[in-house]
């Protein structure tokens, strides 16, 4: 974006008329304000001394600013965006620190923060995947992956951009029955165009 012109483009009244006009303005507001104050307040005569009051200032403000150009203020144009604070330095440096990434095996999804073990389930137990939009500033999508373990919800929770994601992803379309269809696909598509709510992305069909 280019800067401000310094000059101001916009007609200026030449300073002789400037003068003339101060001179005028202010003969006819002392005129109107005794006059003010012999007529038992007029009205007339008050609204033509305010008027010529404010005249007076105007045809002063041009001949000043001729003299005293006034200073420049620069607009900023950027644009603050929401949820920006949130990403200052120091938090980037605290949120990549406890960064969550997502592992498995032939027998277990788990979280991981830093290399050491979060949450985990059993791939024969999970029965449910559910896309949630997180609140926050910077809302994103969060994978939900539960089952019923001994009658306890029991699953874990993978942020969208969690490291591994991608190849768990391709996990869940070998392991999980019936997740590997246009439906699902579709579903998860519509999750993360969204910005809020929660999305049933597939469950375990009864054996």
């Amino acid at each position: 974006m280019s800067d401000q012109q310094d000059a101001d483009d916009s007609p200026k009244t030449p300073l002789p008329l400037s003068i003339l006009g101060l001179v005028a303005a202010c003969c006819i507001a002392v005129w109107a304000g005794m006059h003010y104050m012999t007529n038992e307040a007029s009205l007339f005569y008050g609204l033509l001394a305010g008027l010529s009051f404010g005249a007076t200032f105007a045809f002063g403000q041009q001949i000043k600013n001729r003299f005293v150009p006034p200073k420049k203020r620069k607009t900023d144009w950027r644009v603050q965006a929401p949820g920006a604070a949130e990403l200052s330095p120091a938090k980037l440096a605290a949120q990549a620190a406890r960064k969550l990434s997502v592992e498995f095996d032939a027998l277990e999804i788990r979280t991981t923060v830093r290399g050491a073990k979060r949450e985990g389930i059993a791939w024969n137990e999970v029965a449910d995947v559910t896309i949630r939009i997180s609140e926050g500033p910077l809302p994103q999508p969060e994978w939900i992956i539960a089952g019923q373990v001994d009658g306890a919800v029991k699953g874990v929770l993978v942020p969208n951009d969690a490291e591994g994601l991608d190849l768990l992803q391709d996990a869940m379309k070998e392991r999980l029955p019936g997740f590997d269809n246009d439906k699902t696909y579709q579903t998860v598509i519509d999750a993360m165009s969204a910005m809020q709510g929660s999305f049933h992305v597939w469950s375990r069909k009864p054996a």
